[in-house]
Parts: structure tokens; sequence; C-alpha cells
């Protein structure tokens, strides 16, 4: 199989669509299935990812991740642009 960010982590790049898969992070407030986007990609020797999400009250928190604690989403796939859709359902309107 072909390796690619939606495989492997590692392949990840800033602005990538994610969603938890562990709950590492919720006390942070961010439990498994939790969504973000990727603002800071694989840097290697054990430092962490960092991604940008937003809390209930519509304010924006970073959080620095490790490789397996998330995947990111491909919008082309069914699956995924239905999590997607649902996430936007969701979120406060921008206007």
């Amino acid at each position: 199989m072909e390796k690619t960010k939606y495989n492997d982590n590692k392949l990840a790049e800033e602005f990538d669509l994610i969603m938890l898969v562990n709950d590492r992070h919720e006390k942070n407030g961010l439990p498994n299935g939790s969504m973000g986007t990727l603002t800071y990609s694989y840097t290697g020797m054990g430092r962490p990812l960092y991604a940008e999400f937003a809390a209930a009250d519509g304010t924006r928190f970073e959080e620095p991740l490790a490789v397996n604690d998330f995947r990111v989403l491909n919008e082309r796939t069914k699956s995924d642009l239905s999590l997607i859709a649902r996430y936007l359902q969701k979120r406060k309107p921008f206007i």
C-alpha cells in the first residue's frame, strides 16, 4: 500500500483537517472524535505536532498532539465527508 497522509500521520501537512482517535486530550475538552486543523506538522525527534481546535464558546486554542492521536480526514471519501458536514452543521455561523 502506498503511504499517504490518510494512512501515515507522519505525512500530514499544515491545514489538514484532522479528527482525534483517542481520549488522551479529553481533560482539555477534546474527546475522541474532536475535529481540528493541523497547524504544525510532523517534526520528528519526539517533538509534538500542533492542531487548532474551537471551544464550545467559539474561542480557538492550539493543542500539542502525538503522531498517533489523530487521523487526517479525506474529504473525497463519503464517510469522512459526512463527518465533516455534521461538524460544520454544529458550528456557529461565521456571520
